[in-house]
């Protein structure tokens, strides 16, 4: 009897250890999820607050970490209010940051016309891709800026991404006919993007693309992501999408950027 007991308790505690397991699992699984949703890392924001602001204004992590050298390729504008830092995947990949502290592309200062035109001022930034380059620099329409959605990215402080652009993206977009009909859409990567040309990047492309996608709260604008494409001349495309979880799209405009391996 007390061998059978024994057996029983033993199965028991197996079960409970799977079941205890599995449950683990799944938490891991929607926490991943959660943080997705609503990104809480703040670490490329804390090495602008600190290599540009002084440290003013970055919260403390949660959980301690191992400092981030707040100067290693880290160059601040402040007087433009932005910081461009060098991304740690691929040598022509750079990040355009604005010093105050701004949550992305939903962020309502974006709108206003007191705020810096982020994307022009990463346009003047390209030259730090291309002199990365071992090759002769592209032209102008090889180089992409990206900013994701909510969805797409991974740290709660706005950066548009610098790089090469990858080149089906740029021959898609010059075949396109000109002038561009109105709400041209165009199938990138796997995802329908409209494609809007600018003259120039003197009005900014957030507030554009808030218009034509009809964006008027901070959820609606959360969804949008954006890239902005030299045209080869003077003007620009500029390229929208909205992050639709149930097609599988979290609005990741990066991917129009030629991808990097991350070690």
């Amino acid at each position: 009897m007390a061998v059978g007991v024994s057996r029983a308790l033993a199965t028991a505690a197996r079960r409970a250890a799977l079941a205890l397991g599995w449950l683990l699992l799944l938490s891991i699984g929607l926490a991943g999820c959660a943080r997705d949703a609503e990104p809480s890392d703040l670490a490329i924001w804390r090495i602008v607050d600190q290599g540009c602001n002084g440290g003013q204004h970055a919260p403390a992590p949660a959980v301690p970490e191992p400092a981030p050298h707040p100067t290693r390729g880290l160059q601040c504008e402040t007087a433009q209010g932005i910081a461009v830092l060098k991304d740690r995947c691929g040598p022509t990949h750079f990040l355009v940051i604005p010093t105050a502290r701004r949550s992305g592309v939903e962020s309502p200062e974006l709108l206003s016309a007191e705020e810096p035109n982020y994307f022009a001022l990463a346009w003047e930034q390209r030259a730090a891709s291309t002199a990365a380059l071992s090759s002769a620099a592209p032209d102008k329409a090889d180089i992409g800026l990206a900013i994701n959605s909510r969805y797409g990215r991974s740290q709660a402080q706005l950066h548009i991404h610098i790089d090469l652009l990858r080149p089906q993206v740029r021959s898609a977009l010059l075949a396109l006919a000109q002038p561009l009909a109105a709400d041209t859409r165009l199938e990138l990567m796997g995802h329908w993007y409209r494609v809007d040309h600018l003259d120039s990047l003197a009005q900014s492309p957030f507030a554009q693309a808030a218009r034509e996608w009809g964006a008027q709260t901070a959820e609606e604008r959360a969804r949008l992501t954006l890239a902005v494409v030299g045209d080869g001349g003077h003007g620009f495309f500029l390229l929208s999408d909205r992050a639709d979880l149930t097609a599988r799209d979290r609005g990741h405009a990066e991917e129009l950027l030629v991808p990097h391996p991350c070690g």
